[in-house]
Protein backbone atom coordinates (compact mmCIF):
# COMPACT_ATOMS: atom_id res chain seq x y z
CA UNK A 1 0.00 0.00 0.00
CA UNK A 2 1.07 3.40 -1.07
CA UNK A 3 1.31 6.19 1.15
CA UNK A 4 -1.50 8.28 -0.27
CA UNK A 5 -3.57 4.99 -0.40
CA UNK A 6 -2.91 3.22 -3.64
CA UNK A 7 -2.32 -0.37 -3.39
CA UNK A 8 0.26 -0.87 -5.87
CA UNK A 9 -0.26 -4.50 -6.76
CA UNK A 10 -4.18 -3.74 -7.43
CA UNK A 11 -3.56 -1.36 -9.85
CA UNK A 12 -0.86 -3.80 -11.95
CA UNK A 13 -3.45 -6.98 -11.59
CA UNK A 14 -6.25 -4.54 -12.22
CA UNK A 15 -4.04 -3.35 -15.83
CA UNK A 16 -3.15 -6.98 -15.85
CA UNK A 17 -6.67 -7.77 -16.49
CA UNK A 18 -7.09 -4.86 -18.95
CA UNK A 19 -3.99 -6.21 -21.20
CA UNK A 20 -5.23 -9.85 -20.74
CA UNK A 21 -8.97 -8.65 -21.90
CA UNK A 22 -7.43 -6.95 -25.10
CA UNK A 23 -5.78 -10.15 -26.02
CA UNK A 24 -8.40 -12.11 -25.75
CA UNK A 25 -10.40 -9.60 -28.30
CA UNK A 26 -7.87 -9.92 -30.35
CA UNK A 27 -7.83 -13.62 -30.22
CA UNK A 28 -11.38 -13.79 -31.20
CA UNK A 29 -11.36 -11.08 -33.88
CA UNK A 30 -8.43 -13.16 -35.53
CA UNK A 31 -10.38 -15.91 -35.38
CA UNK A 32 -13.78 -14.45 -36.92
CA UNK A 33 -11.38 -12.77 -39.49
CA UNK A 34 -10.33 -16.01 -40.82
CA UNK A 35 -14.30 -17.32 -40.56
CA UNK A 36 -14.92 -14.57 -42.82
CA UNK A 37 -12.08 -15.02 -45.40
CA UNK A 38 -13.80 -19.07 -45.96
CA UNK A 39 -16.89 -17.40 -47.19
CA UNK A 40 -15.71 -14.47 -48.95
CA UNK A 41 -16.51 -11.93 -46.77
CA UNK A 42 -14.53 -9.12 -47.37
CA UNK A 43 -16.13 -6.42 -46.06
CA UNK A 44 -16.55 -7.35 -42.33
CA UNK A 45 -13.40 -8.88 -42.83
CA UNK A 46 -12.11 -5.41 -43.25
CA UNK A 47 -13.33 -4.42 -40.46
CA UNK A 48 -12.15 -6.78 -38.42
CA UNK A 49 -8.70 -6.52 -39.61
CA UNK A 50 -8.63 -2.89 -37.99
CA UNK A 51 -10.10 -4.00 -35.03
CA UNK A 52 -7.25 -6.50 -34.55
CA UNK A 53 -4.60 -3.72 -35.62
CA UNK A 54 -6.56 -1.49 -33.08
CA UNK A 55 -6.03 -4.13 -30.72
CA UNK A 56 -2.44 -4.75 -31.17
CA UNK A 57 -1.88 -1.02 -30.82
CA UNK A 58 -3.73 -0.93 -27.46
CA UNK A 59 -1.56 -4.06 -25.98
CA UNK A 60 1.50 -2.16 -27.25
CA UNK A 61 0.47 1.06 -25.13
CA UNK A 62 0.17 -1.13 -22.12
CA UNK A 63 3.88 -2.56 -22.62
CA UNK A 64 6.28 -2.19 -19.61
CA UNK A 65 3.17 -1.37 -17.56
CA UNK A 66 5.04 -2.91 -14.23
CA UNK A 67 7.91 -0.36 -14.70
CA UNK A 68 5.89 2.44 -14.99
CA UNK A 69 3.71 1.33 -12.06
CA UNK A 70 6.74 1.33 -10.05
CA UNK A 71 8.25 4.40 -11.14
CA UNK A 72 5.45 6.07 -10.20
CA UNK A 73 5.43 4.46 -6.64
CA UNK A 74 9.03 5.59 -6.40
CA UNK A 75 8.15 9.11 -7.79
CA UNK A 76 4.94 10.17 -5.07
CA UNK A 77 6.29 11.50 -2.22
CA UNK A 78 5.13 11.30 1.46
CA UNK A 79 1.84 12.56 2.62
CA UNK A 80 1.57 14.28 5.86
CA UNK A 81 -1.86 15.03 7.93
CA UNK A 82 -2.01 18.31 9.38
Amino acid sequence: MHDTGMNMSQLAMSVKQIDDTIALARSWSHDLMHATEAYDMERIGTKLRGAMDALAEARSALEGYEDAIEADHNAVGTVRLV
